[in-house]
């Protein structure tokens, strides 16, 4: 095998055990544009430079590491991200990045290729701390003006921009400064179907529709022991009947998923009748027409509970992404190729979000997962076995150097 499996892992070790010696951490909280980000930012690209890449980081702080890179020329793309969330598990994201770059220095070592190919970071791609999500690859596919981004602000009232500026990695280059010829992201599935099927790959054919919603409820404040529960405004009792709405909603075969994320509650006191309850809620389905119907659904329950109950209420939307299809060509690599590594796979629609959804407005785009053992992602308990892991890096690097020869 060309891939140096024993490098590979020792360098995701790295990343993962690399701590901001400031305070003790015990499980990964690489959150986007921290000092934990910086240094593992900073670690990445003494590899990329050990390897000779030409370095380049852009408006949004995504960095690009390529081989055989000129002006106008179109890379092969391979790529991630490594912030996480909170408590996170070791492979998500890392797996893409360490991965990309274990499968480039063997093309190059081997000298397999000497067409245009490189390594890319994306930031924010969990949008923990500023929304939305995927923000590194929205923006360098010029989704969205990098001014309005920059205006995006974290719950310390922290801009992107200045965050970028604070970990110096403010970029020079400009939203899609370059185009792909193609995009490819290896990735845990971070849900348990590869694991119940007993399949070795997953091959994605899409990514399904994504929509955050911020719903605040505004009811009034008074005392828990003498005010009667026929005069009360209290926006806890709406979120119940909501929260009852969401859970017995019978789903089309599975496909509908949502899920409230966070709650907040004021003034969050054992003796007081609650003035103000604001939750997040996150609303999937690979249909987009159906999910925008749920969403309208939702919306109605929402305002005829709140007007039953004298109680008022703003929704606003945080992120609102289409479903993807991805590339069927470079799938088809993919299934030849696992067929030929004799590796079980199967193909599936990603659950989650991905990098790779937006990088397939620009570029024919798919993605390889490998198993997350019990499903388990965004916890500490994250697992993928070594063996799985190294399917997928092997499966990664032959598909790359087959996609190279076209």
């Amino acid at each position: 095998m060309a891939i140096n499996f024993k490098r590979f892992f020792k360098r995701l070790e790295d990343i993962n055990n690399l701590k901001n010696k400031s305070f003790e951490k015990i499980n990964i909280n690489r959150i986007a544009l921290t000092l934990d980000d910086k240094i593992a930012r900073d670690k990445i690209i003494i590899w990329m430079k050990n390897l000779n890449l030409s370095i380049k980081i852009d408006n949004i702080g995504n960095i690009f590491g390529f081989y055989n890179f000129k002006k106008n020329t179109k890379p092969i793309l391979l790529g991630s991200h490594i912030d996480t969330v909170r408590n996170a598990g070791r492979f998500d994201g890392s797996l893409g990045v360490i991965g990309a770059l274990e499968v480039l220095e063997a093309l190059i070592k081997k000298n397999v290729t000497n067409k245009p190919i490189g390594i890319a970071i994306f930031t924010n791609e969990e949008g923990v701390r500023f929304t939305p999500d995927m923000m590194g690859s929205w923006s360098f596919t010029k989704r969205e003006n990098i001014n309005k981004i920059y205006k995006i602000k974290d719950n310390n009232n922290i801009t992107i921009k200045d965050a970028l500026k604070k970990i110096k990695y403010l970029g020079k280059e400009k939203q899609l400064f370059f185009k792909p010829r193609m995009f490819l992201e290896l990735h845990i599935e971070q849900g348990p179907i590869l694991d119940i099927e007993k399949k070795n790959i997953g091959i994605v054919k899409g990514v399904q529709a994504i929509t955050w919603l911020k719903v605040v409820l505004f009811g009034k404040s008074n005392h828990a022991g003498t005010t009667p529960m026929s005069n009360r405004r209290d926006p806890i009792k709406v979120f119940g009947e909501v929260s009852s709405y969401i859970n017995s909603f019978k789903s089309d075969r599975k496909q509908q998923m949502i899920t409230i994320g966070s709650l907040n509650i004021e003034p969050n006191q054992v003796n007081v009748i609650a003035n103000k309850i604001e939750f997040t809620l996150d609303i999937r389905n690979p249909n987009d027409k159906k999910l925008v119907q749920f969403e309208n659904n939702l919306n109605k329950k929402i305002k005829e509970l709140c007007f039953a109950n004298n109680i008022k209420y703003k929704v606003d939307k945080l992120v609102n992404f289409p479903s993807v299809k991805f590339d069927k060509k470079i799938n088809k690599v993919i299934i030849n190729k696992s067929k030929k590594l004799k590796y079980t796979y199967l193909e599936l629609f990603s659950g989650a979000g991905h990098d790779a959804q937006m990088l397939a407005n620009i570029c024919p785009t798919s993605m390889i997962f490998v198993p997350s053992e019990k499903g388990i992602s965004h916890d500490s308990k994250e697992n993928t076995k070594k063996s799985d892991i190294k399917k997928g890096l092997n499966l990664l690097y032959n598909v790359t150097k087959e996609l190279l020869k076209e």
